[in-house]
């Protein structure tokens, strides 16, 4: 072989070396628009990027375009970060993407980073203000434009996992100039209705698209909310300020809808499980106690039950004897204490008891005397009253010949109190007879 000749691999490899140490070539950066765009299954990204007048191979591995925050489409006009080489099983030369964004809206790249560390700062994104989830919802509100795709993808995630709960639609645009300002005034009224949830959704769609959803005032409103709030805005790569300052950020809509509800069949199936084990451990804990009342019941003593309490019933018999004794030796003691004490009493205190006699005698003696002559004295006193009363009683009038008249029971003392043919009782010491007035003669 004529060594003079280089091969094509040979010669492909040395302009490759000669490119890869161009430190010129190793980092431009360069603008264009996007054609020919190509998603490989291992998320690589080939495309050319063109201008009026060229074009240019490119590829952006797939460990770079992850990390891309804008859904890149062909007609697309971007600004790339990247280094130049050659591939050599071709020989032509291209381009290795780093960075990629959309041509025209650098400076929203760069209001966007800024607002978000201002807030940040602020400590709108911190965890602690997080609000928790309800797992239960019964009501929850979606703030989305209607009809759109996101409200689909929410309504049939939330029938097909937790169907029991109340969606209600809250329509608000989701671009176009100003369109922030309603959807914060949408959320404030919304968050006055005691929701469980709310979630705030669109699709994807470029930074210039989402901007509402990086806007200050929306960020602070959501902040603000007393309702947990989701923010479904966007695909996967998609990040906005409400992203931040949520409770909860679903990467998509329906991730979003997954988030604010239970998955009913999931909780079946846990139920199941739950019940299993349930059912599992009663039966285990019911075999232990079955295992451990055979025990007890092969136990000695419960096959000679009266060595329980042989024991006990003889330190009973010593303990009532021993208290017996004790009783014994006690009223013994005390009876002979009281016999001693009787007998020092009675010697002591006989005199004096006998002078308390003697002095009962004369007080009774003198109280008999008392009693005699009070007697007298009433007794006396009873017959003067008695000869007394006597003298004023209309009996003893009777008896000098006078009567008493009655009529209808009462006595009378006037003639004007009768009239001809009155019927009166007349009442004399000796008994009483009945009359008819005959004639009335006023004295």
């Amino acid at each position: 072989m004529d060594k003079r000749y280089l091969t094509v691999s040979a010669l492909n490899r040395y302009i490759k070396t000669k490119i890869d140490n161009d430190i010129q070539l190793q980092n431009i950066l360069i603008k264009g628009e996007i054609s020919n765009l190509k998603r490989h299954s291992s998320q690589h990204i080939y495309f050319t990027l063109k201008d009026d007048q060229a074009r240019i191979s490119a590829v952006m591995f797939a460990s770079h375009a992850r990390k891309l925050n804008f859904d890149v489409k062909d007609g697309d006009k971007v600004l790339i970060e990247a280094s130049v080489s050659v591939y050599m099983v071709t020989g032509t030369y291209q381009l290795y993407v780093n960075k990629m964004e959309p041509d025209g809206i650098g400076n929203l790249f760069l209001k966007y980073e800024q607002l978000k560390k201002k807030l940040s700062d602020e400590g709108l994104f911190d965890q602690k203000y997080k609000k928790e989830i309800p797992k239960y919802p019964g009501k929850i509100a979606v703030l989305t434009a209607y009809p759109s795709a996101a409200l689909m993808d929410i309504m049939r995630t939330v029938k097909m996992r937790f169907p029991v709960t109340r969606v209600v639609v809250f329509p608000i645009p989701v671009q176009g100039k100003d369109a922030y300002i309603k959807i914060a005034d949408t959320l404030k009224f919304v968050d006055t209705l005691k929701f469980n949830t709310i979630i705030i959704a669109r699709g994807g769609g470029s930074l210039e698209d989402l901007w509402n959803f990086n806007e200050e005032l929306l960020a602070r409103t959501i902040f603000h909310c007393q309702t947990p709030v989701i923010s479904g805005v966007g695909h996967e790569i998609d990040f906005t300020i409400c992203d931040f300052v949520s409770d909860y950020r679903g990467a998509t809509p329906t991730a979003a809808a997954i988030k604010a509800t239970p998955d009913l069949q999931e909780m079946m199936i846990q139920l199941n499980q739950q019940q299993s084990l349930l059912v599992g451990h009663m039966k285990h804990l019911l075999e232990n106690n079955r295992n451990a009342l055979k025990q007890i019941q092969s136990f000695y003593l419960f096959r000679s039950p009266e060595k329980l309490y042989t024991d006990y019933l003889q330190q009973l018999s010593f303990l009532q004897e021993k208290l017996q004794h004790n009783f014994t030796n006690s009223m013994q003691k005390k009876r002979s204490e009281f016999q001693n004490y009787q007998y020092i009493l009675s010697s002591k205190n006989q005199l004096f008891i006998n002078q308390l006699y003697n002095k009962i005698d004369h007080q009774t003696f003198l109280l008999d005397n008392s009693f005699k002559n009070k007697y007298r004295y009433y007794q006396d006193r009873i017959s003067y009253l008695i000869s007394k009363l006597n003298a004023l009683s209309p009996l003893k009038t009777l008896e000098r010949g006078y009567a008493i008249v009655y009529k209808d029971k009462i006595p009378v003392s006037s003639v004007k109190a009768f009239k001809e043919n009155d019927e009166i009782t007349v009442q004399m010491k000796d008994g009483s007879f009945s009359a008819i007035i005959k004639e009335q003669n006023n004295g």
